[in-house]
């Protein structure tokens, strides 16, 4: 996980956004970060295909689990698991838009300063946000196992855990573009 690997407090990164660039640019490919006009889009586009990767694969297992519950005869625990796939197509479909609606963030040379945004905070969204879809995609694979070699009896509270895991990926990833479409900053 991206955040555990370097085994530091987010309290250590958050003081040090350096440190919260290099996890993000050592894990994901063409990532540089939102500091430099030039690599702003290339670095959103970066976190943005590294995103949709893992929920690709997230919402592939996810439909196997699914298919898995009606074999199981888990019915009760169908219309949930529907739940989560359904918010995992969501997140498929959110991160492959680059829609930010009015926002002047990837056309304006500083976004940091008095009146722009603290861009430590945008890289700790976005280390949580990777690090949750990370857990997200291993539990899915524990309830798969599980129903796999027939294990059920905790089955349905898993499936509950995975709507809360779901909503909290997709949760932190809309604060992270809600973060991004509010800057605003005038062309002096």
């Amino acid at each position: 996980m991206f955040g555990k690997k370097k085994d530091m407090t987010e309290e250590e990164v958050s003081k040090r956004p350096s440190e919260a660039l290099k996890i993000l640019s050592s894990n994901i490919e063409n990532y540089h970060g939102y500091k430099d006009l030039e690599h702003r889009k290339d670095s959103d586009i970066a976190f943005r295909t590294r995103l949709l990767t893992i929920m690709r694969n997230t919402g592939d297992m996810m439909s196997q689990v699914h298919e898995l519950l009606i074999h199981s005869q888990l019915l009760t625990s169908w219309g949930p698991a529907g739940i989560v796939v359904k918010t995992i197509s969501d997140m498929r479909t959110e991160a492959s838009k680059t829609d930010y609606k009015y926002s002047t963030f990837f056309d304006v040379k500083d976004v940091e300063g008095e009146h722009g945004i603290d861009l430590s905070i945008l890289y700790l969204l976005e280390i949580d946000i990777l690090d949750n879809a990370e857990e997200f995609k291993d539990k899915i694979a524990d309830v798969q196992l599980k129903l796999e070699e027939m294990m059920l009896d905790t089955v349905e509270n898993n499936i509950a855990n995975l709507m809360t895991l779901s909503s909290s990926v997709h949760n932190r990833f809309n604060e992270r573009n809600e973060l991004i479409r509010a800057f605003e900053k005038m062309k002096l």
